[in-house]
């Protein structure tokens, strides 16, 4: 797992984690959210999922930012292969300490760059698991649902190597 700052981490969500976890299993965020770290979402990135809405972040526990103005003002300068709302997740979470739970390359790479702490979306169950907050079973479950909806870049290779890494985490009693 990436670097984190502190036992308890808080995080940012990109698109592509929301999305995953939005059509698969939803509740894995609010289960982060709950027992890890704040999840947070910044509403310019919400606004780019159709899967997920205000009222359904409110309900599994993920935050809804805005970006002050200079943040907004610098996520909006052009150049570079990131999206203005990928620069946005990494403004936020450079300002805040968050770590940026993402799975978009150039981003991942952007954060690394400016000392940005960055966690892969499936990564993140290894914690609940470790935790005894999901079982094994179930986390494996949700990246073979997230391989389903996502098989272009969360790869059985991908899938495989989660399944290895929950049950090597995996404490002796689940949920």
């Amino acid at each position: 797992m990436g670097k984190l700052k502190s036992a308890t981490a808080w995080f940012i969500a990109d698109a592509n984690v929301l999305i995953d976890y939005a059509k698969t299993s939803p509740e894995i965020l609010g289960l982060v959210a709950t027992h890890i770290g704040p999840v947070y979402v910044a509403a310019a990135v919400l606004d780019e999922v159709e899967q997920l809405d205000e009222a359904q972040c409110s309900t599994i526990g993920l935050t809804i930012v805005d970006g002050t103005f200079a943040q907004l003002v610098e996520a909006a300068q052009r150049g570079g292969p990131l999206s203005f709302e990928d620069k946005l997740c990494l403004v936020l979470a450079r300002d805040h300490g968050w770590a940026c739970l993402s799975n978009d390359g150039p981003l991942r790479d952007a954060c690394k760059a400016q000392g940005v702490s960055v966690v892969w979306g499936l990564e993140i169950m290894l914690r609940l698991v470790e935790a005894d907050h999901v079982s094994v079973e179930k986390a494996v479950e949700v990246a073979e649902s997230i391989h389903a909806v996502n098989p272009l870049y969360i790869t059985r290779k991908i899938v495989n190597a989660f399944r290895r890494q929950a049950r090597h985490k995996e404490s002796g009693h689940s949920v």
